[in-house]
């Protein structure tokens, strides 16, 4: 009687220790899945930020990029406006008159009355520059090349860039057409780029008066 009750006590000690295992082994797998998850979500934030940031001064540098060429269409337009002016001069003409030049090369139906770019690169013309022969209607934009040289140009063939340009000309005062009689021109230099599926832009915007008359 005693041997059966001692196999019993043994019995029961084995089943109690066989559970004990299987209890601390269940435990340690948990723990093992919970750092797993804790660490998956760490690593997944870090790559999500590092990410991020990355496109953020992607972003930027296009932007930068992008205003440069903007401003670079305004003062393509101021130049010519001076171009016209000195043109006349030398000519024994008066300032005034160059003016009026200036604003009749870009009247109702010519590139700039509607979306056009002008040649940095000075590729269609030789002097004075620029001139109308550096101005190029634009289908809304013009997309800009990369020279060699490091310059963006519509009129050159080179690397085609994420960028496209338009400048449009219009009275200041009337924000109609200019006219013979325009004393006030507002440039509008807009530069467009992609980012995956994103279109973005920039626009400048400068008015060139009449200094002459």
């Amino acid at each position: 009687m005693q041997n059966k009750i001692q196999k019993i006590i043994n019995e029961f000690t084995k089943l109690k220790s066989l559970k004990a295992a299987q209890a601390s082994s269940g435990f340690t797998l948990v723990e093992v899945l919970i750092s797993l998850l804790i660490f998956t979500v760490a690593i997944t934030g870090v790559i999500t930020v590092a990410s991020q940031g990355s496109l953020n001064v992607n972003n930027a540098k296009n932007r930068v990029a992008a205003t440069f060429l903007a401003d670079e269409g305004i003062e393509l337009v101021r130049a010519m406006r001076d171009t016209s002016v000195v043109r006349a001069v030398s000519g024994g003409r008066t300032e005034s008159e160059g003016w009026d030049d200036f604003v009749m090369a870009h009247g109702a139906g010519t590139p700039c009355s509607t979306a056009c770019d002008i040649d940095s690169t000075n590729t269609a013309s030789s002097d004075p520059f620029p001139d109308i022969a550096n101005v190029q209607p634009c289908t809304i934009f013009c997309l800009l090349n990369e020279t060699s040289t490091g310059y963006y140009t519509s009129f050159d063939t080179g690397t085609p860039s994420i960028f496209s340009r338009s400048i449009v000309l219009k009275d200041a005062t009337t924000g109609l057409d200019i006219i013979s009689t325009t004393q006030e021109v507002r440039v509008e230099s807009t530069v467009e780029w992609k980012e995956g599926l994103t279109t973005r832009s920039v626009t400048q915007t400068e008015t060139l008066f009449n200094w002459y008359h």
